[in-house]
């Protein structure tokens, strides 16, 4: 009889090392995620910059519209996310949702990264140097991004850059596929209806969660599609891209849908043409676009390249801009590609009349340490060149002292942003949002009304109304927003017996319309301490909040 054959050795070996990338970039993930879920806020947050989560969960949890643009693909992945997390609340759902995106966000941005620097070096080339320098290159580099303060802040509270984060990887990636489909690597011949409608549904569901990430989309897969020369462009290239782009943008259709049901938060009403318009537009918004200018522009710009700097270290910028001189050496046209892309987020991000829009800035970040990457691969491939100019290094002992140099200099990116940065970002202990809205809510009785004017403390208190205590029945009313004809006429549709049937013209006449309306008969509550919507009337502090009663 024969004997069953022997194992095979090195199986396990041989499959890692066919997998390796695939498993860097889990690797890549899972510290990523290890970081954020060490920080991650426990729930309702208004820390790095992110008072808008309470708005963003009171629509993804009651099927509601937010503020524009809507952001219908943050709102459906988030809901489908939270059904299948069988504990904490709603709020530590989403935050617990953008560290799991912005760590895959790492590990597919590892991906792209060993993508370029493969492109980077080609097998003909006299100065190749070796695939274990692009991975380490294509690790560090991620992790450096990773642990980067703009990122870091966005993985750990609720708001929808972290999955934006996820889809500018995705984008870079896709981008890279297709051109190599363009360039027939490997072996392929153009781009392929089903890659187009891939990479149009992308786009268009990418779009569908913020509209900002359309700079990067335009630049990088038109390189890609412009791999065999714009004479080799057909119509079975672009078709399949912009059938499925069309598919992707209907995620935009859960705007009217929702909007028709009635529900709790209900910006704009979209479920007319008018009212869809203005929410996809940002209408209300658009005086902030390009509203920065002169000195204060300057200003702005100052603060972006020390933002750079503060990412990445000094190390970390000296080897970007390596790496970026590298690649224009190389691959000038991806070169082009990113910087186009990266002058059109940084124009928006520095005119953008917010106090948050650095935060744009996360994408840029992301191609930047893309060329860090390059930057340490060329370093990390050097060492024989360095032992060619200086024999002394030629000893095993003086190789390995230069290696360790070398290594110690590129480790130290992802490290110094984790020993600067983990004291401010650390939102483990972060209650306070959280308190603040569950002592408001202990302070009011059921039917009460409480008029409130910052997003902090009207984004919290929807939350704490429509989603977490909704059982309490008490009526929210954001000042600001009763300038608008939809916001009263949902809170008639909600509370009819606390709202006057005649709706005044001006904003302080409607408070004052709803106070008269309720005065003696519902408590009465100002969330905004330091000053009043009604200071004609009587103010007695209440707990975290001021009780309105009648002089």
């Amino acid at each position: 009889m024969k004997s069953d054959p022997a194992p095979q050795p090195g199986l396990w070996s041989g499959l890692i090392y066919r997998h390796r990338v695939a498993l860097i970039a889990l690797g890549v993930a899972v510290m990523a995620f290890t970081l954020y879920a060490f920080t991650l806020a426990p729930g309702l947050t208004w820390r790095n910059s992110a008072s808008d989560g309470g708005d963003l969960l009171t629509a993804a949890f009651t099927w509601g519209i937010p503020h524009p643009t809507g952001y219908p693909t943050y709102l459906i992945l988030l809901r489908g996310f939270s059904t299948v997390i069988p504990a904490g609340s709603e709020a530590f759902h989403g935050n617990l949702f953008s560290a799991l995106t912005a760590a895959t966000a790492m590990g597919l941005l590892f991906m792209a990264t060993v993508t370029v620097l493969r492109r980077l070096n080609p097998s003909e080339h006299p100065g190749r140097f070796a695939d274990r320098d692009i991975l380490i290159a294509a690790g560090l580099s991620s992790l450096s991004m990773a642990a980067s303060r703009e990122l870091w802040s966005q993985a750990t509270v609720t708001e929808v850059y972290a999955l934006n984060a996820l889809f500018v990887s995705a984008v870079f990636l896709a981008a890279l596929g297709l051109r190599d489909r363009q360039d027939g690597i490997p072996n392929n011949k153009g781009v392929g209806w089903r890659y187009g409608l891939a990479v149009g549904l992308l786009s268009g569901v990418a779009l569908g969660n913020h509209l900002t990430i359309a700079a990067l989309i335009f630049p990088l897969f038109g390189w890609g599609l412009l791999g065999g020369g714009v004479r080799a462009l057909r119509l079975t290239h672009i078709a399949p891209m912009a059938l499925g782009l069309l598919l992707g943008l209907g995620v935009y259709l859960y705007a009217p849908l929702a909007s028709s049901q009635g529900p709790a938060l209900n910006w704009g009403h979209p479920d007319s043409a008018q009212g869809f318009w203005w929410m996809v537009s940002g209408t209300v918004y658009q005086g902030y676009a390009f509203g920065v200018g002169g000195r204060e522009l300057w200003d702005r710009l100052v603060t972006s390249t020390d933002l750079v700097f503060a990412q990445f270290a000094f190390i970390g910028v000296l080897l970007g801009i390596a790496g970026l001189t590298f690649i224009w050496g190389r691959l000038r046209n991806l070169a082009l590609a990113h910087l186009f892309a990266v002058v059109l987020m940084v124009l928006y991000a520095l005119t953008y009349r917010t106090v948050d829009s650095f935060i744009y800035l996360i994408p840029v970040f992301m191609l930047f340490s893309t060329w860090i990457g390059a930057g340490m691969a060329r370093l990390l491939s050097s060492t024989d060149e360095i032992r060619q100019i200086a024999p002394f290094l030629r000893s095993y002992t003086h190789r390995v002292i230069a290696g360790a140099i070398i290594i110690i200099a590129v480790v130290a990116v992802p490290v110094f942003s984790i020993a600067t940065n983990y004291d401010r970002l650390d939102l483990s202990d972060d209650h306070e949002a959280s308190d603040y809205a569950v002592s408001a809510f202990e302070t009011m009785d059921s039917g009460s009304i409480v008029f409130t004017r910052t997003e902090r403390t009207v984004f919290s208190l929807w939350y704490q109304s429509y989603v977490a205590e909704a059982e309490q029945a008490v009526m929210p009313v954001s000042v600001p927003h009763l300038a608008f004809d939809w916001y009263w006429e949902d809170l008639a549709d909600q509370f009819p017996d606390r709202m006057p049937e005649t709706r005044p013209a001006g904003l302080q006449d409607r408070a004052r319309a709803i106070v008269d309306h309720n005065l003696g008969i519902n408590p009465l509550y100002e969330a905004d301490t330091r000053s009043t919507t009604f200071p004609e009337l009587g103010l007695v502090e209440d707990g975290v909040l001021m009780r309105i009663e009648p002089r």
